[in-house]
């Protein structure tokens, strides 16, 4: 398996601050034929309270960001396996 294969499949994240946004996030993407899940995390060292988070593989990265920022969805911050970007 190449190295190109294997981030096909890694797992990045769109940390929203509501459920409101990940779900406006999620639809924004689908419509653009992304596929996305939203999950709640627990508070981190890195945001405050509990935050949502809409999921989607990592090739998809630069797609997803221009889909929500043309649909003026802010992201309070981007992750990928873990990794705060």
């Amino acid at each position: 398996m190449t190295d190109r294969n294997r981030s096909q499949y890694k797992s990045c994240a769109a940390v929203m601050g509501t459920l409101t946004n990940a779900q406006k996030a999620q639809r924004a993407l689908s419509a653009a034929a992304i596929p996305t899940s939203v999950t709640k995390s627990g508070s981190s060292s890195s945001h405050r309270g509990c935050v949502w988070s809409v999921n989607f593989s990592c090739n998809q990265m630069e797609n997803v960001r221009s889909v929500l920022s043309s649909a003026g969805i802010n992201v309070k911050s981007w992750e990928a396996d873990n990794d705060v970007f």
